[in-house]
């Protein structure tokens, strides 16, 4: 049977309105064919009785009101009426005889009714005017309606019988089908529902639902559609689904709208190394972002990474861990969406990227240590064939500083300067290019070794002193994050091919000094190009 609350609410409230629908329309009805059967009872009476007052009246007679009043009261004495009154032409009260009417002289010419009749009354006053009483007086008679007052009576407790029967009979019927196109059909699909819950995949077991045409036919319809199809999706897609997932070697976590975790399959805990779900409370799991250093929680993070894949960072009971995490959201559009974050382990991957990419720095470091050294080895040997070779003393003139931005370029290229400049007003020197060329790359090389780390900042700066001499200046310093090794060139060896080049080209070593911030300064006078046109001159004299 169906429950209290149900047959209240779907088939009682039905019942009652149908009840009191039919009450109230045979109410109606019955009230309005009484009113209808009133009407034509007064009309007839009042005939009746104007046929008697006329008939009993003399025509001989019919115009004195002496002879009218006596045959009125000998009507009143026989009960043909029970009393009235008499109107001349201009409204004023000649003879009263019985009983007195109601109704008024002034109420009948305002109205002009003739038939007068208290609600629920026994008594009516009927007026008949002069054409109608074939007299010149308004003639007033109070006759006794009372048969239609117990006709009434009667007639209304059979009207409310009949009314209160029609309505049990309406609420009886409306239940009935109610109970039938309503209540059984709705009581199948609460049964099938139950057990579509207990169990999706056997949805669609048992006979199709059938019912009746309107909506609830159409609703049971529909409903045996959507188990079909429930059933249909269950076996097919979500047992499926479902396997795939708890079998699944990448880890599936489900978090709901306020960030709580509701489903995660055993890779997500073998993957974290606790069980998300019941520990996340307690202890909430944070996520790294490694390209940003970024640190969320579950919540933040789905907020910030609603799709695309990212690695993060998260600590474990075995320590942290490296993991590729996938972000998506299904149902963005509905009111409860679910972001779902599938995860792999990347901790080994992640392992081997750190040391690859330690063991590239390294190599690197190696291979510009290595270009270093065989640069500090090629200017040691170059040294070194300075001081085996005496050379001749050819006579030119020309510009250095050309000389010391090749010696800087392939420095720099092999690490060994790091901030180069050339400055001064580069005038013409004296002596041969390979000798001057030795004079200024020995003297930025010496000036290298004295610093003694790697790498430098060097300075080269070629001034002209006077007419007859010019100045080559070199000031090196360790340069700024530095400390990348030592130099393992001898600065004994650079100091000695300096002294020998520059004795070929008749110059001078000036000075070797290092300053207090650990800046050396190294200084050659060398002859200028005036000197040079001197001795010329001075040569061509003598021959």
């Amino acid at each position: 049977m169906a429950s209290p609350a149900f047959h209240i609410s779907t088939i009682l409230r039905p019942s009652v309105l149908a009840f009191g629908a039919v009450l109230v329309a045979l109410l109606s009805i019955t009230s309005l064919v009484r009113d209808q059967d009133d009407e034509r009872y007064l009309e007839r009476r009042y005939a009746d009785v104007g046929k008697i007052l006329s008939a009993a009246i003399d025509p001989r007679f019919q115009t004195k009101a002496d002879e009218i009043t006596r045959v009125a009261e000998r009507l009143v004495v026989i009960g043909a009426i029970r009393g009235g009154v008499l109107y001349d032409g201009s409204g004023h009260e000649q003879q009263v005889f019985g009983e007195r009417v109601e109704a008024s002289f002034n109420a009948v010419m305002r109205t002009g009714h003739t038939v007068f009749r208290p609600a629920r009354s026994s008594k009516a006053d009927f007026y008949y005017p002069p054409e109608a009483s074939l007299t010149p007086f308004h003639i007033f008679l109070r006759v006794d309606v009372g048969e239609i007052t117990s006709l009434e009576t009667i007639r209304d407790d059979r009207a409310v019988t009949i009314a209160l029967g029609g309505g049990a009979a309406a609420a009886a019927i409306t239940e009935m089908v109610m109970m039938l196109m309503v209540w059984w059909p709705l009581r199948r699909v609460r049964t099938v529902v139950e057990a579509m819950l207990h169990d999706p995949a056997s949805a669609d077991r048992g006979q199709p639902l059938r019912g009746w045409g309107g909506e609830v036919g159409r609703l049971t319809f529909a409903f045996e559609c959507l188990r079909s199809m429930l059933a249909d999706v269950w076996r097919t897609r979500v047992m499926v689904a479902d396997t795939i997932i708890e079998s699944s070697p990448f880890a599936v976590l489900q978090i709901n709208v306020d960030g709580h975790p509701f489903f995660a399959n055993p890779s997500c805990a073998r993957l974290f190394g606790r069980d998300i779900l019941r520990t996340n409370e307690v202890s909430p799991l944070m996520l790294r972002d490694v390209a940003s250093g970024a640190r969320h929680g579950l919540k933040a993070y789905v907020e910030t990474y609603r799709s695309g894949i990212r690695p993060v960072e998260f600590p474990t009971p075995n320590g942290p861990k490296q993991a590729l995490l996938a972000s998506l959201v299904l149902g963005a559009e509905t009111r409860a969406p679910v972001n779902v974050l599938v995860g792999v382990d990347i901790s080994a991957l992640h392992g081997a990227r750190i040391a690859a990419e330690a063991a590239l720095k390294t190599g690197m470091e190696d291979v510009a240590k290595a270009t270093t050294r065989t640069f500090e080895y090629k200017q040691m040997l170059e040294a070194c064939l300075a001081l085996m070779g005496g050379g001749k003393k050819s006579q030119e003139h020309l510009q250095v500083a050309a000389f010391a931005r090749e010696w800087l370029d392939t420095a720099a290229e092999a690490g060994a300067v790091q901030v180069a400049e050339v400055d001064g007003e580069d005038p013409e020197v004296a002596g041969g290019a390979d000798n001057l060329r030795a004079v200024t790359r020995f003297a930025a090389f010496l000036a290298y070794t004295q610093v003694g780390s790697l790498p430098v900042d060097m300075k080269i700066d070629v001034r002209g002193i006077d007419f007859e001499t010019a100045g080559l200046q070199v000031q090196a310093r360790a340069a700024a994050g530095g400390g990348k090794g030592a130099c393992v060139a001898d600065t004994n060896l650079a100091l000695a091919a300096l002294k020998a080049a520059v004795a070929r080209v008749d110059g001078r070593l000036s000075e070797v000094e290092q300053e207090e911030n650990g800046a050396v300064i190294v200084r050659v006078v060398l002859r200028g190009a005036a000197e040079r046109m001197q001795t010329t001159m001075k040569s061509k004299t003598a021959d």
